[in-house]
């Protein structure tokens, strides 16, 4: 299925925005009725990625190209990106991506935006533009989602809207917080639960870091709710709740320095992503707090293990910063320099991180442009400077 699937996309990538407008529009009522019905199987296999994920996506991709186009077609079109995507091809999945939105305005489909919007701006989006401009179309998606009756997908929408504020640092965490409490009371209301216990982690974080205690809250024992989530999500084999944890404490163990703490959390994550079919990008942070919990256990011991895991983790850093410069590049050149401080190359470490300092400004990364601040402070320190 694959296969075909990759022949079908081959075919849709080299479509011009004209003559996708202009395709003849899908009037078989037969073939119009198929498509509704496996839309309605696509949304079924979506959020778990069922075992006919990838068949129905194939079905209405053929139907498409061959009786035409109609209002379910952005559905499988922003699909099919959401697949590339988690493959790398992350220019494919952009053009794929494109052309759903196309289709979407052409239709004029409110019922079909928050599932488009979901996968073009809550997935896809971020590896090719920065990840602030998909803030306001999911939280549009978010919006009529819940205006149409579309509930589970407006929560989807609503999630990804709050992840991407946390990423992006394009909100302050006092406003942030009050958003994770609406939010969340909404998707307590509504029974959205698996969207609840996603938000978890990041409400946890942020409020932990607004209370600014100075070390991180798993550390001292206060925060017994979060580690019995943590525990429970590993006992029951929710992996993904799991992943996102110990994502986001590795974040907060980094800002407060406990450096031990962050790559536990890091080689934990490590440990089961080794059994998903698709790791938790989240656009490059996680390998990027990674490569900073790395590096600065390599300041504090002689042991080459961290230096190879900092490798690893500028390298993927190194790809994300070739499709995506805006949300990575200023990310790449902090690792950079911190390696370079610790292979002793004084004057070339200054330079990055000064470069790193700047492009972080430059992309509106305030957070990160101020830990790029802070670790060029402590640099200069040891250097006498």
């Amino acid at each position: 299925v694959l296969r075909d699937l990759m022949a079908l996309k081959s075919s849709l990538e080299n479509l011009s925005d004209a003559d996708l407008l202009n395709s003849k529009e899908m009037v078989d009522s037969d073939m119009v009725a198929a498509m509704s019905f496996l839309q309605t199987l696509l949304l079924c296999n979506f959020l778990i990625y069922g075992d006919q994920f990838l068949t129905i996506v194939f079905h209405m991709l053929y139907l498409t190209l061959k009786y035409g186009i109609c209002e379910e077609s952005c559905c499988c079109l922003s699909t099919l990106s959401v697949v590339l995507c988690h493959m790398k091809d992350y220019d494919a999945s952009e053009r794929i991506g494109q052309l759903a939105i196309l289709l979407l305005e052409k239709f004029q489909s409110r019922k079909y935006i928050s599932y488009v919007h979901c996968c073009v701006f809550g997935v896809i989006r971020g590896f090719n533009r920065h990840i602030k401009m998909s803030i306001e179309p999911l939280l549009s998606a978010y919006q009529i989602g819940m205006q149409t009756g579309d509930i589970q997908l407006a929560m989807s929408n609503a999630y990804w809207y709050l992840a991407d504020n946390f990423i992006s640092g394009q909100l302050h965490l006092a406003a942030l917080k009050r958003n994770l409490k609406v939010f969340g009371e909404q998707m307590v209301e509504y029974k959205q639960m698996v969207f609840h216990h996603l938000l978890r982690p990041i409400e946890q974080v942020v409020s932990n870091l607004l209370l600014s205690t100075g070390e991180p809250l798993l550390l001292i024992g206060r925060d017994k709710e979060q580690e019995s989530i943590l525990n429970k999500a590993i006992e029951q084999n929710n992996s993904y709740l799991a992943i996102q944890m110990c994502i986001f404490g590795c974040v907060e163990a980094y800002i407060y320095g406990d450096y031990e703490l962050a790559v536990n959390f890091t080689q934990k994550r490590h440990e089961m992503e080794r059994n998903m079919p698709s790791k938790s990008r989240f656009y490059g942070m996680p390998d990027f707090f990674d490569g900073l919990s790395f590096l600065a256990m390599a300041h504090q011991s002689s042991d080459q293990k961290w230096i190879l895991s900092a490798n690893e983790s500028i390298s993927n850093i190194d790809h994300f910063a070739k499709v995506s410069p805006s949300n990575c590049e200023h990310k790449l050149l902090l690792l950079q320099a911190e390696m370079k401080s610790i292979m002793g190359e004084v004057e070339e470490a200054s330079n990055k991180y000064e470069l790193a300092i700047s492009a972080a400004e430059r992309n509106e990364f305030i957070h990160e442009q101020a830990i790029a601040n802070e670790r060029a402070a402590e640099f200069f320190l040891r250097n006498g400077d």
